[in-house]
């Protein structure tokens, strides 16, 4: 019977060029990310177990504060390549497709640079605010270099507009054997020191950003033409991109406090605890490797259906993606609660075992993000990046509110709580105003 349905799906998928398209090109990202995202958390393994949970909470410390400062400073415009790259497409408009690539790079490049210099302004007071250690300190140092050729926003955009897929896939797996490569011979040579490792982090990261950068400009070369991109006129943007672009990074900025300022809050108990918190974090990374690869591959998809004035469609293609999603990350959230603390407690630390109860809440929460995951592509396929950023703000402020009041009476379990609250809040809200001003 299981042989019988997994043929009818396969049968069904092939006879249908959307979702066929959709099924490559999840599975070229699954495999990709999955390739990277094993060598990922091995490397953050062989550096937890190096440095210690201490010492690998202060790590994660300076890693988070770049993160942070890269989230709310240096716009990343790849939705706006693939919204308005794909009207362009649709129309043929070469003049409009060589701008909108233009300008991804131009906000890119211009955002990177101020991000940079704020990063190194303001280090040195949020440390001595938040009363990080000399080692949390030198590691946020360190990783403030890496905000200036964090310019991923358009080649990743780009490269996805022109189904180029395996090109990124390929190109996180060969740089995450790098960053492992790197941490490796960093201890051998250097020992377990902090700022040694956050070094190894970042040269790997600078790495990846660049050649990320000229692989898109090799394929924008074939696909549109350099000269073409060079001397396209902002004049030619198609309408609306300018709006789309301020609000869709507007709405990135406004959700870095879920993203990462559960670091700083953490901080203020202990090292330790951002040790076992973005450990755990990370070790969950593995049940996205679903979720962010459909949010990858369907976008350019939405943004087709859309622009082809399928809205409807648009929908029932993410409610379908839910149920399937569900059925899959459900058990291995519970496989994962039952499993990964003991294990931990043995191979690594008793302390993450101690906080079996941290994992077992944040592997639900995962679960529950993922299951609901493409409901946030397709708001922004709908163009309401407006909307999303003044959603994403009000829970975001409540999710503030939530960890400032309640950090002294929960610990280290007022995180999850308030990340609940802004994952219900986004969620429901999205799901109501499409439903009900969008297709109603």
């Amino acid at each position: 019977m299981m042989h019988f349905s997994l043929k009818l799906l396969r049968d069904k998928i092939r006879g249908n060029e959307f979702w066929a398209k959709l099924a490559k090109n999840v599975f070229t990202i699954v495999v990709g990310q999955g390739g990277a995202s094993a060598l990922n958390m091995l490397t953050s393994f062989v550096s937890a177990g190096f440095l210690g949970v201490a010492g690998y909470g202060s790590l994660m410390i300076g890693q988070t504060y770049m993160q942070a400062i890269d989230s709310l400073l240096n716009f990343q415009s790849w939705q706006s390549v693939i919204r308005y790259g794909s009207i362009s497409l649709e129309k043929r408009d070469e003049r409009g497709l060589a701008a909108c690539i233009k300008a991804a790079f131009l906000v890119d490049v211009t955002s990177a640079v101020a991000g940079c210099v704020i990063s190194f302004a303001i280090v040195g007071f949020v440390a001595s605010v938040l009363g990080w250690d000399s080692a949390a300190t030198a590691a946020a140092v360190v990783f403030c270099f890496e905000i200036l050729v964090h310019i991923e926003g358009a080649p990743t955009g780009l490269l996805r507009l022109f189904d180029r897929f395996n090109y990124v896939a390929i190109h996180a797996v060969v740089m995450a054997a790098v960053k492992l490569l790197f941490v490796a011979v960093s201890m051998v040579l250097f020992g377990n020191s902090v700022v040694v490792i956050a070094c190894a982090y970042c040269a790997a990261d600078i790495i990846k950003s660049m050649t990320l950068f000229f692989i898109a400009v090799h394929v924008a070369r074939r696909r549109v033409g350099f000269f073409k991109i060079v001397k396209a006129r902002l004049a030619d943007l198609p309408a609306g991109y300018i709006s789309f672009t301020i609000w869709s990074n507007l709405d990135t900025s406004a959700d870095a406090p879920i993203q990462y300022f559960d670091v700083f809050f953490l901080s203020l108990l202990s090292s330790e605890v951002v040790g076992v918190f973005k450990f755990f974090r990370q070790l969950l990374s593995a049940l996205s490797l679903l979720s962010r690869p459909v949010q990858l591959a369907i976008m350019p998809q939405l943004a087709e259906l859309i622009a082809k004035g399928l809205n409807s469609r648009a929908y029932e293609v993410v409610r379908k993606i839910e149920k399937v999603v569900a059925k899959v990350v459900t058990p291995c959230a519970a496989i994962a609660c039952l499993v990964v603390p003991p294990a931990l407690a043995v191979f690594m630390d008793p302390l993450y075992g101690a906080y079996w109860y941290l994992f077992a809440t944040l592997a639900a929460l995962v679960a529950a993000s993922i299951v609901f995951s493409a409901i946030h592509p397709c708001f922004n396929a709908y163009g309401l990046t407006k909307q999303s950023t003044v959603i994403t703000l009000i829970s975001n402020v409540v999710y503030l509110v939530a960890c400032y009041l309640l950090l002294g009476k929960l610990g280290v379990m007022a995180i999850p709580f308030a990340m609940a609250l802004q994952y219900l809040l986004v969620i429901s809200l999205k799901d109501i105003y499409i439903r009900k001003i969008v297709l109603d």
